[in-house]
Parts: C-alpha cells; structure tokens; sequence
C-alpha cells in the first residue's frame, strides 16, 4: 500500500460565531502502487483537506495516514518522491518562470532534472514566457508552472488538486497525455478534480467523498456499475422493430432510435434480414458524471 488512510477525522474548532466544521469524518481509503485514483466530491466534500493530511500538512483529529508505510512528518525524506500540486498555486511573483523552474529543479536535486525540466517545458508550451515575472503570469501560466515544478524528478507519488483549473483545452490535453504517461512509467497518482469528463479518461480507480465520509471507492468500472451504454441508431423505417429498439423519432423514410449495446449485433442481423439501410449508428456510454449522482443520492437516502 504505497498511500493509506484510517479512520480519519479533522474538525476544526469553532470561531467567533461560526460553528465547528467536521470536514473529514473517519474516512478510509487505500492507493496501491500503480493506482491512478480520482477524488471526486462537491465543493465542502473534504477532498483538500484529505490531501493535506497526506501530504502532512494538517494534523489530523483523530485516525492516521501512511505514506509508503511510514507516517508523513515535516522534513521527512519521504517528500523526495512526493510530487504535489495544490489548487491555487502560489509562487515568489518577483521571479521569472524560467528562474521559478530553475529554484524548484534545485530543490528537488535530482540528476538530469534540466533535461527533464526542457521537455516539460516544451510540451506545455513555457518557452516563450521563461522571462515573463510570475506577477504577471495569467491563472493558465501559473498552473502550467506548476505542473512541472510537481512533475520535476519524476516522483513515485503525485497528488494533485484540481490540476486542470485554468487550463484551455489544448493544455488539459496536454496535461492529461504527461499524467498518462506518468502513471504508465510507474507513477501513482491521486487526483482531485470537477472535470468528470476527463476523469473517465484517465482514472483506473475513484472514490466518492461526500461530508468527509468516503460514500464509494474501486474501480472506475465497478462504480460506474453495469454498462448501460446504449446505440443511437438511425435507419431505414419498416413496419415494425424488434422490442428492443426503443424507437424515437419517425420520418418519412427513416427512424431514429436506442438499442442497449449487448444487442448491437441482434439488431444488424435485423436490418440485414430485411435488407434495410442503416444511416448512422453511435454509441453513446454511461457517464461517470450518472454515477457520481446516483452515488451521492443513495448516500444522501
């Protein structure tokens, strides 16, 4: 188990006249080696503050986490294989982005980390502001500065906060293709993120926190649970279909219609049979974005 929480609660103390929060609630969760799991939850769900527990950076109330089996402490050496990406980045604004780069590939000390440092560079396209002050660096900047501050020295363990927030699609893209392959390279990386769409992408496992109690955790496939995914078909009409093609809109030539994927094949020999053309034929699948629903319903029922 390379990253493993138990039983873990944070409850912050009441101020002024605002009440104690309970953000995580003897959450549990467990990261093998080689995981690429998402932290999915709405806003409040607890998700930064289980981060920051792992990354030792709260302590927790009650209940433990181990990284590589040892529990994280500040300064431990643990931190030289520790990547990390916070959502709201912040760095010394007097610095350029190249002398940013610079101090944090100092930092992390490792050999050949210029090299590595080059190539990020070049793939989340920097090079043209290396002398830009980091004060004057959009939100997509200073993220993308990040991203390969965290990537640096290519550490056995990420965990990333929203890695995506301020990106335009070209560099989510991008993003999404280094943390691919990163996790393909040995990699485990735990990540938080809104982004559902790019979740499905990328994740092998997720977990649902909801009130700072884990709700769901396994696989993506598990928890997207049995495939509904569906054919939306359209085609020549006849007088009738079988009754498993829900069908939809009829024209005066064609209908359009759904058929579950597990009879795609039944329905071509159809179609076949009758010698009916067959216009367009797309498979549409069941989201992560359904599931996370019906997850956090069944945990609010």
């Amino acid at each position: 188990m390379i990253a493993e929480a138990v039983g873990l609660s944070v409850r912050f103390k009441p101020r002024l006249r605002r009440r104690a929060v309970t953000a995580l609630d003897g959450m549990d969760l467990a990261v093998q080696e080689g995981d690429y799991l998402a932290l999915l939850g709405l806003n409040g769900a607890g998700k930064t503050t289980a981060l920051h527990c792992f990354l030792g950076l709260l302590r927790p109330t009650s209940g433990a986490v181990r990284l590589m089996g040892h529990r994280p402490s500040a300064g431990s050496s643990l931190f030289r294989e520790i990547g990390f990406l916070p959502e709201e980045p912040h760095y010394h604004d007097y610095l350029t982005v190249g002398q940013a780069i610079a101090y944090y590939g100092g930092l992390v000390g490792s050999v050949g980390w210029q090299e590595e440092a080059a190539r990020l560079i070049e793939r989340l396209g920097l090079g043209e502001y290396r002398t830009m002050r980091v004060r004057k660096c959009s939100k997509g900047i200073k993220q993308k500065l990040g991203i390969v501050q965290c990537l640096l020295g290519r550490p056995r363990l990420l965990f990333l906060d929203e890695p995506m927030r301020g990106l335009d699609p070209l560099a989510v893209r991008e993003l999404r293709d280094l943390l691919i392959e990163a996790n393909s390279n040995g990699a485990t990386i735990v990540m938080s993120s809104h982004m559902l769409s790019e979740v499905e992408m990328v994740a092998s496992r997720v977990a649902v926190l909801d009130h700072g109690r884990i709700l769901a955790q396994g696989r993506l496939a598990d928890v997207l649970g049995p495939s509904d995914d569906v054919y939306a078909c359209e085609v020549q009409s006849c007088e009738a279909f079988p009754d498993y093609f829900a069908e939809g809109t009829r024209r005066e030539a064609t209908v359009e219609g759904l058929l579950p994927a597990a009879r795609f094949h039944d329905f071509m020999d159809f179609v076949r049979g009758r010698q009916l053309k067959v216009l367009s034929c797309t498979l549409r699948r069941g989201r992560l974005e359904d599931a996370f629903l019906a997850v956090l319903k069944q945990g609010h029922a």
